[in-house]
């Protein structure tokens, strides 16, 4: 069977550039589009079907966009000190750490940032939240003060983006799934997914930074728990 379908892309992709040699189309973009619609006739291919559309306006707005970062409009770099970031995104934060690290959360936004070992005061990655943390039943409850209310641990970001935000063209929110990121960004950000299951996509937004997530289900139409940036070890 899967020689069968084999044969039948190669004969399409034959029969398809000989018939339209003379169409304005490079020959690059006649091939890669006439694999696409046989591997689709095909089956090798999953048709998701077309990406949702998040509509901007939300507020705070967080842009990444040709490998930079930006916040309300104003730039963010990975490497760059701690306190620009704070600087940058504001009032809320609640930081901590010790001589080694450095952590930074903002939970009325759901962003959180942190350092590496080596440069404490220069931040190294930075977590977008969007959803509750998959399988959350799964995990301890945590202590609870002496009112009896649930005390979350110290670094949990106990918030959720709600603003706008983009990756390189592409809005994402909480309801954005993995096929339509995977689908709308450009290719050479290498989105995929793990080799047993899809719950924790990686990819590359520049050479020295790399992309996470987390999702809430394990397949590839699994929504966003987290979105993370992360600046390679040097």
């Amino acid at each position: 069977m899967r020689d069968g379908k084999l044969f039948i892309l190669v004969l399409a992709l034959l029969l398809y550039s000989g018939c339209h040699a003379q169409e304005s189309p490079s020959l690059g973009e006649r091939l890669g589009q006439a694999f696409e619609k046989a591997a689709k006739a095909s089956g090798a291919v999953k048709d998701y079907g077309t990406p949702r559309q998040v509509p901007k306006g939300g507020k705070p707005v967080l842009i990444v966009k040709d490998g930079h970062i930006s916040f309300n409009g104003k730039s963010l770099v990975l490497g760059g000190p701690v306190a620009d970031w704070k600087r940058t995104i504001g009032a809320g934060s609640v930081c901590g750490g010790d001589t080694l690290v450095t952590v930074c959360k903002w939970d009325g936004i759901g962003i959180e940032i942190g350092s590496g070992i080596k440069k404490p005061n220069r931040v190294e990655f930075i977590n977008i939240f969007f959803n509750e943390a998959p399988q959350k039943s799964q995990i301890k409850l945590p202590e609870v003060d002496i009112h009896g209310k649930p005390v979350p641990p110290p670094w949990e970001v106990t918030g959720f983006f709600a603003g706008y935000f983009e990756l390189e063209g592409y809005g994402i929110d909480r309801r954005t799934k993995f096929w339509e990121i995977r689908a709308s960004v450009p290719r050479k950000h290498d989105l995929r997914c793990g080799l047993r299951d899809c719950s924790h996509p990686l990819g590359m937004l520049k050479n020295d930074v790399g992309i996470g997530m987390v999702l809430n289900r394990n397949d590839e139409y699994g929504e966003l728990w987290q979105l993370s940036l992360n600046l390679k070890n040097e």
